[in-house]
């Protein structure tokens, strides 16, 4: 007997806030559970090596995504 893969993943709202010149301002999107914030980004066309993501504090960009608001700051490098 074949065992049958969970087809129904459970997913999850994040609301994300851009700051420093992003070409939109705010942007709630679902994801399934498990998805990595830069992930994410990525789908979202933002190369996650040029972010911070903060909530409260600032987030590991490699870390699980979870539910609720974020905000995106562009990190400015230069030499």
């Amino acid at each position: 007997m074949k065992s049958q893969k969970k087809s129904c993943q459970r997913k999850i709202k994040i609301k994300f806030t851009f700051l420093g010149g992003f070409e939109f301002k705010e942007k709630e999107v679902e994801v399934e559970e498990g998805k990595r914030y830069s992930e994410i980004l990525e789908d979202l066309g933002i190369n996650p090596e040029t972010v911070v993501i903060v909530r409260e504090k600032p987030i590991p960009i490699d870390e699980v995504a979870t539910e609720g608001e974020v905000k995106v700051l562009r990190v400015i490098s230069g030499g």
